[in-house]
């Protein structure tokens, strides 16, 4: 049997680790024969990394950001005398680390990731090392409380059709929410409010939880894309309505997803509420969208009342 290294954790079964917990476990060896060793080292590393092109900027080829969080050696072994020779047999190593506080979460993305690992290495004289890696998670757990969380509007005033050569009406529309904290769970209720002054048939209106990823580069230039991915929707049917209507939209309830998180240049998360509104027509870009952006947490805000929501849907015409 030849060489094994392993690690194994002591205090996280799943390995899965807060910032500012300990990590803590042990290096196990095992030696089918006698062999010299010069040193065993374990290596705790944290890296986010961004990869993509723009397709409108050709000449740049690849954007790349990478970032260290976490670079830290230990030596768990290293006799006096380079050339002494370790019987065989299992050996066993105990190390602990603590992790900093302002540690990204881990995450994985169509453009990028944040990844965290141990890996030991036993260093052998005339030979080639022998190495052992193993990765761990990071979980962040953000508290609304700590967060300044306000009511939310944004609104549009669009002109359809091919303005002003074909014009076609114009679309009021806003999306209002009575807070801008939410976590796994709770229902997102949107106010809705929409003016269709025009020909235009409302087919569809659909309220969006999406997740917004940016990924930032630093070579060969300063530059970022958005990754933007729908965790939850509701569809409404569309109304058509001379003079527009208001609409309580049904409430969203949220999934489980990762809380918004900026402690990474390299890699951020966020989320936005996204109320499309769609039309049948010919017209080129008629859909029009109106985004709000929310926080999602992961510990609710104590005077949060928005748990037992319910969904309500009510048209009401405009005099």
């Amino acid at each position: 049997m030849p060489t094994k290294l392993e690690i194994l954790l002591i205090n996280s079964a799943d390995g899965i680790y807060y910032p500012g917990q300990e990590v803590i476990g042990d290096v196990i060896v095992t030696m089918a024969k006698s062999c010299t060793v010069s040193k065993l080292l374990l290596t705790i590393c944290g890296v986010g990394k961004s990869k993509f092109s723009d397709l409108n900027r050709p000449k740049k080829g690849n954007f790349r950001g990478k970032e260290r969080y976490l670079n830290s050696e230990l030596v768990l072994y290293q006799p006096h005398d380079k050339l002494t020779e370790v019987p065989a047999g299992t050996y066993s190593h105990g190390f602990a680390c603590k992790l900093p506080e302002a540690l990204p979460a881990s995450f994985e993305g169509k453009y990028g990731h944040i990844r965290y690992w141990l890996k030991a290495t036993l260093e052998r004289p005339w030979r080639q090392s022998k190495s052992y890696t193993f990765h761990f998670q990071i979980v962040r757990q953000l508290d609304l409380n700590d967060e300044v969380l306000l009511p939310v509007r944004s609104e549009i005033t669009k002109s359809l059709g091919y303005w002003p050569c074909v014009p076609s009406g114009v679309l009021y529309a806003s999306v209002e929410l009575s807070t801008s904290g939410f976590v796994p769970g709770q229902f997102i209720p949107a106010v809705i409010q929409v003016n269709n002054k025009g020909n235009n048939k409302m087919t569809r209106i659909v309220t969006m939880l999406v997740q917004k990823v940016v990924y930032r580069a630093r070579r060969p230039a300063v530059y970022q894309t958005v990754e933007r991915t729908v965790v939850c929707k509701n569809v409404t049917p569309g109304i058509r309505l001379p003079e527009g209507g208001v609409l309580a939209a049904e409430n969203l309830q949220v999934p489980w997803v990762l809380p918004s998180s900026s402690y990474s240049h390299v890699v951020q998360i966020g989320y936005e509420v996204a109320v499309e509104f769609q039309f049948d027509t010919c017209f080129f870009n008629a859909n029009q969208t109106v985004r709000v952006p929310v926080t999602i947490g992961v510990l609710p805000a104590r005077d949060s009342n928005l748990i037992e929501s319910k969904a309500i849907r009510v048209w009401t015409r405009k005099s």
